[in-house]
């Protein structure tokens, strides 16, 4: 297997030395929530990139001919607006005496900036803005306020991973702000912990290759239904612009918090170059389907907020199917070739919500999820991995693989609804929410498409088998020796899902087509 990487850096033994890492790239973690990935990734588009060279621009820019070396992007934090926020319903053990004091200030000062007739107003308008921004939180749970990420829904609103150390903080009697900030550290990745940067990298990494001839071959073969032009000459524009849609009033009622925030004790922002990870570069064929499946939902007319849910669940899609991608070429296993089959090497059969494994698809199902969960495990002890000099690998390093490799797979799969149930044997199923993306992602706006076709583009671009034919591949890869028979009307609760979403028009005398209702945004 071709194991350069893009950037072409080395490998690190204190960030690369987990063999899952060197698998599947730097890197996918366990603890990264869906949002988060959407929200690095679009973090990494959003932000200034500087290479070796210097500043090289936001977006997708294109990197410095004949580079070599690391690329770096430089992150926005928003601390004030976290404060301002988050502060009031977070984690009441990690509130610490300097935060308390420094968020009343922001709300002190906040008002006597409001022009208003009394002082009852100027109150109900810091409320209001604070309940604003509040609605946007996207992950809380049990962390404190600044580890808190918002819905990454407009340009303003993406932010870096900042940790609060508490421990350390109580420990030297901090008193005042001036004193707290310096307990705030930007490098942990505990949250934003790279996976979205590996997608970002991909992405960039497959358009910086796009015009060679390899990648639009490869296309034209195998997926004649990607116009790659297209998606080169307008995918950038489309992410920009869907991070614009509400970025206005946004960024302008942020920037009265931020204003805010600057008045003493300041509120320093964490703004400072974060060095990008790596990825393998012969991950290009799933980026390019990745680059095609963001511009159907980046190009539509669909609301901000339903296209960051979509967004949401591509990127979880994306990562599972890279790391089973990613994983066959370190173990070998390979399925057919050519346009009726999937060239991933792997298959998820898929089947309905109510098929229990006690159901022969059931068992399939099951046997679907055990084979690639055992091509996740032999992926991070392949002895071809890329090696870091002296560095031996022993059995307690391989579990903490695992943790990253087929553990993490599960997890995330369980979150987004593919796996089920949360407990017990599992097989893999599509709730209406994932239906619904699928749509988005597999259909470019107002796209119409037969649902045998549409059966064969959720294969060919997942490795999902729903439908009979596609079962019957998935079925000859297995080696657990299941062979049920197959019914041909074994996709009909798919198609049904896909009625009461409103994605299909049935036809008396025909097979029903699979729509994408969104439109091309003029």
């Amino acid at each position: 297997m071709n194991t350069t990487r893009f950037p072409d850096i080395r490998l690190d033994e204190r960030t690369d030395s987990n063999p899952a890492v060197r698998a599947f790239g730097r890197r996918f973690y366990k603890d990264q929530t869906p949002l988060e990935y959407l929200a690095e990734f679009l973090l990494c588009f959003s932000s200034e990139k500087q290479s070796d060279a210097g500043e090289i621009g936001k977006g997708l820019p294109d990197l410095p001919e004949g580079h070599f070396g690391g690329l770096k992007y430089l992150p926005e934090s928003r601390l004030a607006v976290k404060l301002f926020s988050f502060f009031p319903t977070s984690k009441l053990e990690t509130r610490h005496s300097t935060h308390v004091d420094r968020f009343s200030g922001l709300i002190k000062d906040l008002k006597s900036n409001i022009e208003s007739d009394s002082r009852e107003n100027s109150e109900k308008a810091v409320r209001v803005l604070q309940q604003l921004f509040s609605g946007f939180v996207g992950v809380a749970g049990e962390r404190t306020w600044v580890t808190h990420s918002f819905i990454p829904a407009s340009d303003f609103l993406l932010a870096r991973e900042i940790d609060w150390r508490h421990t350390a903080a109580k420990a030297k009697n901090v008193e005042t702000w001036e004193k707290a900030e310096q307990h705030f550290s930007t490098g942990s990745h505990n949250f934003m912990a790279r996976g979205g940067e590996v997608l970002f990298l991909q992405l960039w990494h497959v358009l910086q290759r796009a015009q060679e001839p390899q990648v639009s071959q490869w296309l034209n073969e195998q997926y004649n239904h990607v116009d790659w032009s297209a998606v080169r000459n307008h995918l950038a524009e489309g992410l920009s612009s869907s991070l614009s849609a509400i970025d206005g009033p946004i960024s302008q009622l942020g920037s009265v918090v931020e204003y805010a925030g600057q008045q003493a004790p300041v509120i320093n922002e964490k703004r400072s170059h974060q060095a990008f990870g790596w990825i393998h570069k012969a991950s290009w064929r799933e980026a390019s389907l990745f680059a095609w499946e963001l511009s159907n939902v980046v190009l539509s007319n669909q609301d901000a907020l339903k296209k960051m849910r979509v967004l949401q669940n591509l990127c979880c899609l994306h990562v599972l199917r890279s790391m089973c991608c990613q994983a066959v070429r370190w173990v070998g296993r390979r399925s057919g070739e050519g346009k009726n089959h999937f060239g991933g090497g792997y298959s998820w059969i898929t089947v309905s919500p109510s098929a229990g494994v006690g159901t022969d698809l059931g068992k399939a199902s099951n046997a679907s999820i055990g084979a690639t969960e055992e091509l996740l495990y032999g992926a991070v002890r392949a002895k071809d991995l890329p090696p870091i000099k002296d560095l031996k690998v022993a059995e307690k390093e391989l579990r903490g693989a695992d943790v990253h490799g087929f553990k993490l797979f599960r997890s995330l799969g369980k979150q987004i609804g593919l796996i089920v149930p949360p407990k017990g044997p599992m097989r893999f199923t599509l709730p209406a929410s994932l239906v619904e993306s699928l749509v988005a992602v597999l259909l470019e706006p107002g796209e119409r498409l037969p649902f045998d076709e549409f059966l064969q583009r959720l294969y060919r671009h997942f490795g999902i088998a729903a439908g009979a034919a596609q079962i019957e591949e998935a079925l000859s890869t297995l080696s657990a020796g299941i062979r049920p028979t197959v019914p041909n009307d074994c996709a009909a609760w798919l198609e049904d899902e896909l009625k009461r979403g409103g994605f299909l028009i049935p036809l008396s005398d025909a097979t029903p087509l699979v729509k994408n209702p969104a439109k091309i945004k003029t």
